[in-house]
């Protein structure tokens, strides 16, 4: 397989997960698994965790002694088969549009925020920040920026081109 962004301009997002729902793994594992073993610690993340834009559950795997829930609307059978977590099938827009429903102490989101169309960010932001006062994303990108009128940002680490970024919700719920 081509490197995946390079898959995603080539069948774009949809395509690719169409191809790969079943065998998606994110060639990023080990430095997302190294930077949260770090921030899990230092930061204290924990409690009822959301893995958003879940994928085959690199995420959710690191967090077993909690509770935790996908959303994905491209690997929901993968995930739950490699997690044993429950995963709800949801896109962005189906955020948007709909909202999420249950409160999380966190909203993990990695390698996939910056897939979010700008134009939609304000109002996903908006979304997270109705069910979780803690937002934090993994991006190999300095985007997408989540400073603004639903979150600030608390805290940063970065290891080679990758980033975690702790935001809090400036949303009063």
């Amino acid at each position: 397989m081509d490197a995946i962004i390079n898959e995603y301009k080539k069948h774009g997002v949809d395509g690719f997960y169409k191809l790969h729902s079943q065998d998606y793994e994110n060639p990023h594992k080990s430095n997302i698994e190294n930077l949260l073993t770090e921030a899990k610690t230092e930061w204290n993340i924990n409690g009822n965790i959301l893995d958003l834009c879940c994928g085959s559950g690199e995420v959710s795997n690191m967090f077993s002694e909690c509770s935790v829930e996908g959303i994905d609307p491209y690997t929901k059978g993968l995930y739950e088969k490699n997690t044993g977590n429950s995963c709800i099938p949801m896109t962005f827009k189906d955020i948007v549009q709909n909202g999420i429903g249950k409160r999380y102490d966190f909203v993990i989101c990695s390698y996939a925020m910056h897939l979010c169309e700008k134009s939609m960010l304000p109002m996903l932001l908006y979304r997270i920040g109705e069910v979780s006062n803690n937002l934090v994303i993994i991006t190999p990108h300095k985007k997408p920026d989540c400073n603004g009128n639903f979150f600030r940002e608390i805290k940063r680490m970065k290891k080679e081109r990758t980033s975690i970024v702790w935001y809090r919700s400036n949303m009063v719920n």
